[in-house]
């Protein structure tokens, strides 16, 4: 199959594929399928002659392999094709080695009810979902898959093989202990003998996850096969209070730096300040550098520092660690204040923070007086990154300090670094 060849078939697919979905949820088959020839190649008219004939020549051959049929434009017989049918689309597909997307949504729903069958006659299975909540969801997810999975969730590189791949790795779930102090790329392995199966397993399966997402159905935690360890740093005189109070808090008396997984956090109920005032504060930072530099606890009793119970690292729009623990430090009592960039981002991320923490948050220095103070060093802003100002709501806007930064940088189309500014 030459390159041409391969477009005209591939024009086809692509679009067979975008409208089969919607055909089959009206109850309609379509085995036939028209395409304008200028779709395939819209630069026609503008090639170069042996270009020209290459395409001709790759039409004319799959014509006389019966995959289409060639209309062309009236006296020019030979020279430009108006339209290509395809009158059999199963055809061309078996042509690729391929089956019809509900053809292999039919064969997948089938292995997927055998699988849950299998399931469902083992008495040990049936009592653990009884109790087990993993267990449980998976097979509510794997029964929503052998009753409802249809050709939108059919992607073209999606096999037989991937769909008993992706039942092997619903298996993990029915046997948790099997995944146990193994990272994802080892269980790929342990499953596959491929260390990138998984990952390419889990993207051909993202549709049917998002439809049965949609549609309410239990799914099984697959966070645990992220390759995502987000984490966050705080430091200040606190002690974390541990869930139920299993275990006595985590004190930090000197008010060190601590670097917390989002894992560890699950643990935690709350943050306490050493002090014990009714009204703590933190200052979130955004950029790793300044929160060094503010959050170090030799500084704590310097300047303005001193009004902070504790400093928390942001590094831009929060992750999940640094949101869990905005949460925590909300449910705690803290009063939020936020130091970051002076540009539409810094903004917006201080917006998002007001988001999670479900309180208002004050802006550090990021104001009118310090914009100017900078402005020789700030940087010029292009129009992607002026464009965000428009995400930046009402409530926001109407914090006195950041109303006025926001017409500077629209007066003057720049922005200043957090790094550069004195803080003291």
């Amino acid at each position: 199959m030459n390159c041409w060849e391969k477009k005209i078939i591939d024009a086809f697919i692509s679009r067979y594929m975008a409208v089969a979905p919607r055909d089959e949820a009206a109850g309609t088959f379509r085995n036939s399928m028209r395409l304008r020839s200028v779709s395939i190649f819209p630069d026609f008219d503008q090639a170069v002659p042996d270009e020209k004939e290459s395409y001709l020549e790759a039409a004319e051959a799959l014509e006389r392999k019966g995959l289409i049929r060639l209309s062309w434009e009236k006296r020019e017989k030979g020279e430009r094709l108006k339209t290509i049918n395809c009158v059999n689309m199963e055809k061309l597909f078996e042509h690729l080695g391929m089956l019809e997307p509900r053809r292999k949504a039919d064969l997948i729903r089938l292995l997927f009810r055998n699988k849950l069958t299998d399931l469902e006659r083992g008495a040990e299975a049936g009592a653990r979902a009884a109790e087990d909540l993993s267990v449980k969801n998976t097979i509510a997810f794997l029964r929503y898959l052998a009753e409802q999975f249809s050709s939108r969730e059919v992607k073209w590189d999606m096999d037989l093989k991937a769909a008993e791949d992706f039942a092997n790795l619903l298996d993990v779930f029915l046997n948790p202990g099997r995944s146990r102090s193994m990272t994802t790329r080892a269980l790929s392995v342990s499953l596959y003998n491929d260390s990138k199966r998984m990952e390419n397993i889990l993207d051909l399966f993202g549709p049917a996850l998002s439809q049965a997402q949609k549609q309410g159905i239990p799914l099984p935690d697959f966070s645990f096969l992220e390759r995502s360890f987000p984490e966050t740093l705080i430091s200040g005189r606190i002690r974390l209070e541990y869930l139920n109070g299993r275990l006595p808090p985590l004190v930090n008396a000197a008010g060190l730096i601590l670097g917390l997984p989002a894992e560890s956090l699950k643990e935690i109920r709350s943050v306490r300040t050493m002090s014990g005032g009714e009204t703590p504060s933190v200052l979130t930072v955004e950029n790793k550098e300044t929160f060094y530099a503010l959050g170090d606890p030799l500084n704590y009793g310097s300047g303005g520092k001193a009004r902070y119970d504790c400093f928390l690292y942001i590094g831009g729009y929060p992750n999940k660690a640094a949101a869990t623990l905005i949460r925590i430090l909300a449910a705690s009592g803290f009063r939020f204040f936020h130091a970051g960039d002076l540009d539409p981002d810094g903004i917006l991320i201080l917006q998002n923070i007001m988001d999670i923490a479900g309180r208002p948050v004050s802006p550090l220095r990021m104001d009118a007086p310090t914009f100017d103070r900078h402005l020789p060093l700030a940087r010029p802003l292009n129009k992607v990154m002026l464009h965000q100002i428009l995400k930046i709501r009402k409530d926001t806007r109407d914090i006195p300090e950041l109303s006025a930064l926001i017409r500077r940088i629209e007066e003057t189309g720049k922005g200043v670094e957090q790094e550069i500014i004195d803080y003291r």
